[in-house]
């Protein structure tokens, strides 16, 4: 029996469900000896070597945990159906926790789960707010791990693990991890991975399974038309090029100017207004100017790389952003220019003739062609927008045998409705079973997810970035040989992305080859590891391995749209223990009397801009007696072109008119620290409890009958809504015993006591009856 005839026989892996390939079993036995990031290309079974390294640990740790972590929730169920597949478990065993479950469900699914999948941003708040911990997790697979970068969610994750897990052991999947050596190291240190595994299609173990894809590129030349509507375009780039540069700020000549050029030249600017007390106003004209700029240069390429339609839909949105108060004064301009109405109105009218982008005409060659080879094609054609999907999509659906649909991310943009996880589920069943034969897909359809074996897979555009190109390719050639065909428009941003994507794509081996030479370099050996630990002060990071006692807990309400951010997190090392909830004032809630509205330096000014501002503050003020308004950024004068003077006389209103005190921070750290000491303040010098208040607007009966029990001293908003779920009514709550009070989590010996003392007491002034 030859080796692509065999199955994995191996404990808790059900039997001739995964086909025996000597590198999977390999990798997996690495993996299982360290924290390890195996670099592999699609197709090749990352997920297969996942489940194998989760079958022994289960196997080596009884009733610990296995954690699939997945950056989306398509992702995280096809991983769920994958491994209720293979792994020898109840059915019930396995979960799939995403954000659309509530945190309850989550609490409970995770409590009897062996298996869970879930998406980082859901595990990241549950562990914020304590819901469980890690510390039963014997292994944690990082799906796409070179997402393990900066504030994403798999960086907290990796550093709490370390703190939590009793038996801890990670494994990171990727295609793509990067072609510099740095940014490989840097996700390796994120995650905790200390061993490196990459496989190629040069590795002698992996080389048989590799399939040949035939790569083509298309260099596609733009008519005269659409040249015609750059031309215009560059033309008005120059008018509003030109004063910035007169005004001692370097731009390159308009046909070489790219938007990082254009965002450092709004830094520099920006920073030239923070010197001012009273900029002058040509500055602001500068930056309108820049603005302006931005917006030419992504037209420029969308009408040299998308098309038309979707180039005309873009400048709807920027109409329906000034209709709704949202643009800034450069987007305004720029649509008033008569030069504009020149380039709009030759737009609309080479539309209504029927013309299109010559990217067009050759999707149409090829796609028929090769249904015209084979009638059983599937077809998976990527691009950057969701305009030109839909585009892209009609275009195609003139031809008879095109069976097609769109794939596209579930945010809503405009009238433009995104696919839910449910739709996105159905789309794909129906390319596997053959009722689409053509994916017209964005982003969403690049990473990880498990699209059938595809014929042709289409760059409709090219990609600026390596990972995504890399996960696009990998969408063919799997089992079978596959073909590739990547247009580019001549004289575009088309041109510039490919020719970036090979260059790195030419130094991702020597990356790689640094990154596994440096992991053996630099080995710590057990006896180092302990003497490093020795001498290492960890009492700062993750305090809440100390536990506190009832009296010293800082406790936070955080509003659940804050749970995501880095501020939370903050809050996470600190030790503070955080509910979060839908507040409908303020974001953070320290005591009954203070309650803190957050906004970053972006956000103050566009909230000053829409009006938001004073009526958020005003509502904060009327609910809570101490409100606080932290301003978290380094600058907020220049951010956007607003007058100092408006912001210096909205920043005097808040302070004396609505007397809502301001407090500056610089970043998230920083306010996580003044919200640990005015919470401190507040709990523990004050003695305050915790609880919301819904100001003058009238609260429902739940809320009203949470405000009346949080009144007794020591129970928050938190305790009350246990007791209230524990015996329903107020009546039930004030005629049980201390004991049975004390069966809620958060009621203790002394706060029972005290309500029960509470209600028998008598007030003072009480006259007796006779």
């Amino acid at each position: 029996m030859t080796e692509r005839e065999r199955y994995v026989e191996a404990p808790l892996i059900k039997t001739q469900t995964v086909d025996y390939r000597a590198y999977q079993v390999n990798l997996a036995e690495i993996a299982s000896r360290q924290s390890t990031i195996i670099v592999l290309s699609t197709g090749l079974g990352k997920t297969v070597i996942a489940a194998l390294l989760a079958a022994k640990r289960l196997m080596e740790y009884q009733g610990s945990k296995v954690l699939f972590l997945a950056p989306s929730r398509p992702l995280v169920d096809q991983q769920a159906r994958y491994l209720r597949r293979v792994l020898d478990l109840e059915e019930d065993l396995i979960v799939c926790l995403t954000g659309q479950d509530t945190p309850e469900t989550r609490r409970t699914l995770w409590q009897n789960a062996q298996v869970i999948v879930m998406t980082p941003q859901a595990l990241q708040n549950d562990l914020i707010q304590r819901s469980y911990d890690l510390s039963n997790v014997s292994l944690i697979v990082y799906d796409e791990a070179h997402r393990g970068v900066g504030n994403y969610a798999y960086t907290f994750i990796a550093e709490l693990y370390e703190k939590q897990g009793q038996n801890p052991l990670s494994l990171g999947l990727t295609a793509s991890p990067g072609h510099q050596p740095e940014h490989i190291k840097m996700v390796c240190d994120n995650l905790r991975l200390t061993h490196v595994e990459v496989r190629d299609e040069k590795s002698r173990d992996v080389k048989d399974y590799i399939v040949s894809i035939d790569s083509e590129v298309h260099y596609i030349r733009l008519t005269s038309e659409v040249e015609a509507l750059r031309d215009i375009l560059y033309s008005i780039m120059e008018e509003y090029r030109e004063p910035v540069v007169n005004h001692g700020f370097s731009l390159p000549d308009s046909r070489r100017l790219t938007r990082k050029e254009i965002l450092q030249a709004q830094s520099a600017v920006r920073k030239e207004i923070g010197s001012f007390t009273n900029p002058p106003r040509t500055l602001f004209l500068v930056i309108r100017n820049l603005t302006a700029l931005l917006r030419i240069v992504h037209l420029i390429e969308f009408i040299g790389t998308q098309g038309l339609t979707p180039t005309l839909r873009y400048i709807r949105g920027m109409y329906e952003e000034i209709s709704n108060k949202k643009s800034s004064k450069g987007v305004k301009d720029l649509v008033t220019r008569a030069e504009f109405k020149q380039f709009e109105t030759l737009l609309q009218a080479l539309i209504a003739n029927d013309h299109r982008h010559p990217k067009a005409d050759a999707i149409l060659e090829i796609v028929s062609e090769q249904l015209s080879i084979n009638l059983d094609s599937r077809i998976l054609i990527f691009t950057r927008f969701r305009d030109t999907a839909a585009e892209v999509s009609e275009t195609l659906e003139q031809l008879d045998d095109a069976r097609v649909s769109r794939f596209v991310g579930q945010s809503s943009k405009g009238s433009d409705r995104g696919f839910s996880q449910k739709k996105q589920v159905e789309v794909l069943e129906g390319f596997r079973n053959n009722e689409f034969n053509i994916l017209v897909a964005t982003q969403v359809g690049e990473e990880g997810l498990d699209i059938p074996e595809c014929n042709l897979v289409i760059f409709y555009d090219c990609v600026p970035s390596l990972v995504p190109y890399i996960q696009r390719r990998g969408r063919t050639g799997r089992r079978a040989p596959g073909r590739v065909v990547i247009f580019v428009a001549r004289g575009t941003h088309d041109e510039f992305y490919h020719w970036s994507v090979m260059s790195k794509l030419k130094k991702m081996p020597k990356a790689l080859k640094e990154a596994e030479t440096e992991e053996s370099e630099e080995q710590t050996s057990l006896e180092d590891f302990a003497s490093e630990e020795e001498g290492q002060d960890t009492t700062e990071s993750f305090a809440s391995l100390a536990p506190k006692t009832e009296k010293e807990q800082i406790r936070l309400i955080v509003d659940s749209r804050e749970l995501p951010t880095a501020v939370a997190r903050e809050l996470a090392r600190l030790d503070v223990l955080i509910s979060g909830e839908s507040l409908e004032i303020g974001d953070y809630v320290a005591s009954e009397d203070v309650a803190i509205e957050r906004k970053e330096s972006n956000d103050f000014i566009q909230s000053l801009i829409d009006g938001r501002l004073f009526v958020q503050l005003s509502a904060l003020r009327s609910a809570y007696r101490r409100p606080v308004l932290i301003i978290e950024g380094e600058q907020i004068i220049g951010l956007r072109g607003v007058n100092p003077a408006s912001i210096y006389g909205a920043l005097a209103s808040i302070a004396i008119r609505i007397q809502v005190p301001i407090i500056w921070t610089r970043n998230a750290e920083e306010t996580a620290n003044v919200l640990y000491r005015i919470a401190h303040l507040e709990q523990i010098s004050s003695r305050k409890p915790l609880r919301t208040r819904s100001g003058e607007s009238k609260g429902s009966d739940a809320e009203t009958l949470e405000y009346i029990l949080s009144g007794f001293p020591g129970v928050d908003t938190v305790t009350s809504r246990a007791l209230l779920a524990e015996f329903g009514t107020l009546e039930r709550i004030f005629s049980e015993e201390t004991k049975s009070l004390q069966k809620v989590k958060g009621v203790g010996p002394k706060i029972a006591a005290r309500i029960r003392r509470l209600l028998q007491a008598e007030y003072p002034g009480h006259k007796k009856t006779e």
